[in-house]
């Protein structure tokens, strides 16, 4: 069984996580706070910022006295208004930290402002079930990744990210947006957090391996930042993955071992997700008073904390263990709790989902609107343009004008047209509209010889639809061709102006990259993976599925030319379709393998 819903005491951690200003002092002794007051407003705003989780009672007492002072300052005045809506957030009033957050999110210029007030604005929206709201503040967040360059910040930005994929089951994009982080350049802390988010995705792809060198080496990472609960977080998964595995004295041997140190940390959702675990173990060792006792130590618990995926887990072993006693009405009235518990996570997640992916595409419906109303109005100054040139000649110059232009433009239209004809035809692919094969590499030779010549770094990604002679075969090749297009408009969509495009064979098209790392040509061909799954085909009479392989390669390792950064995307290519298809593989992976 497998039950995901926000988890309120993560994201109470994600809440929690600090990212203060660089330029303030960093003072958290008792001796140094009581030279606060000779520090500037700013300055006593950054160490406040430093020490409201540590001390709540003093930075809500000295927060207090700020917001006496009159602030003249427009980022001391943002700065003091952010505090305000930490304030509200730790005593978990929510509706009030949106209130604050609002203005401040729509008048604020400083990047960093904004950027923290989004990622607590997200947080708080999904503790209040406000998925829809959260779901736009966090798509406004994945598009700042590129802009954000203090590694403090950016990671907190990843956690969220991460956090919230794990959440909505895309643990590919979590374990891609990893990559984004350098764990020697953010505070241990910080560190460990993600680790943890990121322990948790592989543990719940099929197809990862999560050896307990790794895992203890995540635990011990957080042990030694002093943060307990990530630690045990840890714990529990790999106490998970052996219940999964039946190793049932592990399991016991752990929780003897850590369950003092759980119990202080005083999170009832951790501490009876952990004692079901044990209850579950003990009931496949064949102990069942133990489990029993076990069992309803954590449902009272869970009881006392909300959306704690422990209730099911609770309700299903005592549910196991009154079935396995014949105690059948009992067994019977646990089983109706637990699916009704079960019932309303499950709707919980519905939600979830259809609230992210609403937003995603009304985001991309107002993009696309945006492009053609930039495109509207560049045709209107064009007119504009030569309508302001007209006037200044005569009448008569004019007809003249007009007369000998007339001509000559059915003459040169005749020409003209004919020759445009054959050089899209020669150029260009009939039927999607990108560069053919031959238009494709004399494109791509003369951006390699700039890049090479400048040293900027190339990306080429090269993909192949799966099974499509397939599709051609049975349902015919009008289907297959409309697929096809389909394919086009949804890559097209994430592509920069100076990417280049081609389709060089049947089924399988190339995009060349320039000024591109090869980390980020994966993640713009992770993103074209997942559109093309993502391409509805219930539009049309035959129902069928795309997907499509895909091989990234960089100058980096190939080189700047383009016979050899083909060869060696084709090569990671069929890596992808030798594991099975609709996956993304670096050159550099297989390389090394």
């Amino acid at each position: 069984m497998k039950v995901l819903s926000f988890n309120v005491l993560y994201m109470a951690l994600l809440l929690a996580t600090a990212v203060v200003f660089a330029d303030g002092p960093y003072l958290t002794t008792e001796q140094e706070y009581t030279t606060a007051s000779n520090l500037t407003i700013h300055q006593q705003l950054v160490l406040l910022d430093q020490i409201r989780l540590e001390d709540q009672p003093r930075f809500k007492a000295e927060l207090a006295k700020i917001r006496q002072l009159p602030l003249t300052q427009l980022a001391d005045i943002e700065y003091l208004t952010l505090l305000n809506a930490y304030e509200q957030a730790l005593q978990g009033q929510y509706d009030k930290v949106l209130a604050i957050l609002t203005p401040l999110l729509k008048t604020s210029t400083d990047n960093q402002i904004i950027t923290r007030s989004r990622i607590m604005a997200v947080n708080v929206l999904l503790l209040s079930n406000n998925h829809a709201l959260a779901f736009t503040y966090f798509e406004q967040l994945l598009n700042t990744i590129p802009t954000i360059t203090e590694p403090e910040l950016l990671a907190q930005v990843i956690l969220l990210v991460m956090f919230t994929y794990n959440q909505l089951e895309r643990f590919d994009l979590t374990l891609i947006y990893e990559r984004y982080i350098t764990y020697s350049s953010v505070s241990d802390k910080l560190a460990c957090r993600i680790r943890v988010i990121a322990l948790e995705a592989k543990y719940l792809q099929p197809e990862v391996t999560v050896t307990d060198a790794a895992v203890n080496e995540v635990i011990n990472h957080c042990i030694a930042a002093k943060e307990t609960i990530p630690a045990n977080l840890a714990r529990f998964e790999q106490m998970r993955d052996l219940l999964n595995k039946n190793e049932v004295s592990s399991i016991l041997k752990i929780y003897r071992q850590h369950i003092g140190e759980i119990e202080l940390t005083n999170y009832p959702i951790m501490i009876s997700r952990v004692k079901t675990l044990a209850a579950s173990a003990h009931f496949k060792n064949g102990d069942y008073q133990q489990a029993l006792q076990l069992a309803l130590n954590a449902l009272k618990l869970a009881q006392s904390s909300p959306n704690n995926v422990a209730l099911v887990e609770a309700y299903d072993v005592l549910y196991q263990i009154a079935k396995a006693e014949q105690n059948y009405q009992q067994a019977l009235a646990y089983l109706e709790r637990k699916q009704q518990i079960e019932n309303e996570f499950n709707a919980s997640k519905t939600s979830q989902q259809i609230a992210y992916h609403t937003v995603k595409s009304e985001i991309e419906l107002k993009n696309q609107r945006i492009n053609l109303l930039d495109r509207d109005n560049e045709l209107l100054f064009l007119q504009q343009s030569i309508y302001q040139e007209e006037a200044k000649n005569s009448r008569l110059w004019l007809m003249l004008v007009a007369l000998l232009g007339f001509i000559t433009l059915i003459l040169a239209y005749r020409g003209l047209t004919g020759r445009k004809r054959f050089k899209l035809m020669a150029e260009y692919d009939q039927l999607t509209g990108i560069s053919n094969r031959y238009h494709f590499n004399n494109q791509a030779k003369q951006a390699l010889k700039y890049c090479q010549a400048k040293q900027i770094p190339v990306a080429m990604i090269l993909f192949d639809l799966d099974h499509f002679k397939r599709i051609n075969d049975q349902f015919g090749h009008a289907t297959g061709d409309w697929a096809l297009e389909q394919v086009v408009q949804a890559c097209k969509q994430f592509m920069r102006s100076n990417d280049i495009f081609g389709r060089i064979g049947g089924e399988e098209f190339v995009i060349m990259m320039p000024g591109c790392e090869l980390d980020k040509a994966t993640l713009l061909a992770e993103i074209c993976r997942d559109a093309i799954v993502s391409i509805d085909c219930n539009s049309i009479e035959h129902q069928f599925r795309l997907s499509a392989s895909f091989g990234v390669s960089g100058s980096a390792t190939s080189g700047y030319e383009v016979k050899q950064l083909l060869a060696n995307a084709d090569n990671a290519m069929y890596q992808a379709k030798a594991k099975g298809r609709n996956q993304v593989v670096e050159y550099q992976q297989t390389e090394r393998e």
